[in-house]
């Protein structure tokens, strides 16, 4: 291969944005791998937050992987978020972000404290790491897992990694609540505890996985 075509074909790979369902596909069978045994998975997908869970305080969060951010990393992580709260004070700034969140749903978006079973499930989904990762919802038979998976530096491909994040017994979800009207893929999951959180499945294809919920609510529905 010539130098040139080498260049390009590096250039190509480097702009070409990645298969996420391949991705996703690959990341649900190394997250299965860690299942405990006897446990077979009905369905699962990629899964994230709400936009607007709050940030779980420091120790509620752990160190993904077993691995704490490099102190370069922490230092440019708190110069960013400095940068972001004097950005923030700016009146102009406010004003705008204000007109850019027109329109945007302002309600709760969880409710029970860090101990509970939606607190949990949240402090999970925003682990501390500089490591590019899928967390990948599991629904078995038994329970519900989230299932941490590294990815590349580039986020192409599952590399490194994978290990267990979350699980609750499946007669503990009591229900789900379909909130379309926020965004398509963003539901509510509700606990035995009366605990609940919102996530996002951020991938089209998640239906067969709610279908999986027997006690479904769609988002004109009051929550239990």
């Amino acid at each position: 291969m010539r130098i040139g075509e080498a260049l390009w074909s590096g250039l190509k790979a480097w702009v070409t944005p990645p298969d996420r369902h391949a991705l996703l596909r690959e990341a649900k069978a190394r997250a299965a791998a860690l299942l405990p045994p006897g446990e077979s998975v009905v369905d699962g997908h990629g899964v994230e937050p709400g936009e607007r869970v709050p940030q779980p305080p420091k120790p509620y969060r752990v160190d993904a992987f077993g691995k704490r951010p490099a102190t370069r990393d922490r230092l440019l992580n708190g110069a960013e978020r400095v940068e972001l709260t004097l950005d923030r004070l700016n009146p102009f700034n406010a004003a705008m972000d204000a007109w850019d969140r027109r329109g945007e749903d302002r309600s709760a978006q969880w409710c029970g404290g860090w101990e509970s079973a939606a607190g949990r499930l949240a402090a999970a989904l925003r682990p501390r790491t500089e490591e590019k990762y899928l967390s990948v919802l599991l629904l078995t038979g038994g329970a519900l897992y989230v299932m941490r998976v590294q990815l590349a530096s580039d986020g192409k491909k599952v590399a490194g990694s994978a290990e267990p994040a979350y699980a609750v017994a499946r007669q503990d979800i009591t229900w789900l609540r379909d909130r379309k009207d926020v965004r398509h893929g963003t539901h509510e999951i509700g606990f035995a505890d009366g605990s609940w959180v919102t996530v996002v499945f951020p991938l089209g294809g998640w239906g067969t996985l709610v279908e999986a919920f027997p006690h479904r609510l769609c988002h004109t529905d009051p929550r239990p």
